[in-house]
C-alpha cells in the first residue's frame, strides 16, 4: 500500500538526467504523485468527465518535453509549468469542440438545434478559463492538491479503518473533535490524535506537489 511518492524535486532531477535505467521508475512515481492533482485541477477547470483524457494527453506531451531537454529546472515553478500545460490542453479542447459545433450548425437546415445539442454544460466554466489570467491557476492548483492529498491519505495509506472513519466524519460534519468523539462513543483524545496525525500526512503529501 502506498505511503508517499518521492518529492517532486527528487523526481525532476531524475527525469532531467535522461538516464534510461531510471526513466521508467521515475515516470511511474511522477505519475503516481501528480496524476490525482492534475485530474482534480482539470475537473475544477471545467473538464468534467474528460479530465482523465486531458491528463493523459498532457502526460504524453510532458514525456516528450523531458526527453527532448526542453524543460529547464529552476526556470519558474514546476507546478506553474504543469498548470499551464493543462490549461493549454483544456483551451484547445474547448476550441475544437466549438469548431465542430459550428460545422454541425452549418450542415443543419434548422440551424441552432445541433449546436445546442453539442454544447456541454461546462461551457460557462470553460469560457471563464479562457478569460482568466494564468495567475488564477495557482489557487485552483492548491485546492486540487489538497483534495488529492486527502483522498490519497484516506485510501492509499496504512491508516486503520477507525482512523479513516473518524477523519471522514470530521470532514463531513465540520464538528469539533469533542462532538465527533461523543457521536462515535470514543475518547476525545483519540479523535484529536487521529485529526493531528492525518493532518500531518495530508500536509506532507501536499508539500510534494508545491
Amino acid at each position: 500500500m502506498s505511503t508517499f511518492p518521492d518529492t517532486s524535486t527528487t523526481l525532476l532531477v531524475k527525469l532531467a538526467a535522461h538516464e534510461t535505467d531510471l526513466d521508467q521508475a521515475a515516470w511511474f512515481r511522477f505519475f503516481e504523485l501528480y496524476q490525482p492533482v492534475m485530474v482534480e485541477f482539470s475537473r475544477l477547470r471545467g473538464a468534467g468527465d474528460d479530465a482523465e483524457d486531458v491528463v493523459q494527453e498532457v502526460f504524453a506531451d510532458l514525456v516528450k518535453v523531458f526527453q527532448s531537454g526542453r524543460y529547464v529546472r529552476g526556470k519558474g515553478q514546476f507546478k506553474s509549468y504543469l498548470a499551464t500545460m493543462l490549461r493549454n490542453e483544456l483551451v484547445s479542447r474547448f476550441r475544437r469542440m466549438h469548431a465542430r459545433a459550428r460545422i454541425m450548425d452549418a450542415s443543419q437546415s434548422d440551424g441552432a438545434s445541433a449546436h445546442t445539442a453539442l454544447r456541454p454544460l461546462r461551457s460557462e466554466e470553460m469560457s471563464t478559463l479562457l478569460a482568466a489570467p494564468s495567475a488564477d491557476d495557482m489557487p485552483v492548483w492548491n485546492l486540487a492538491r489538497h483534495r488529492a492529498a486527502v483522498e490519497h491519505v484516506l485510501t492509499k495509506t496504512a491508516l486503520s479503518e477507525q482512523s479513516r472513519q473518524i477523519y471522514r466524519k470530521l470532514l463531513a460534519t465540520g464538528d469539533s473533535c469533542a462532538e465527533v468523539a461523543r457521536r462515535m462513543n470514543l475518547p476525545a483524545a483519540t479523535v484529536r490524535q487521529v485529526k493531528s496525525r492525518v493532518s500531518r500526512m495530508i500536509a506532507a503529501f501536499e508539500k510534494a506537489t508545491e
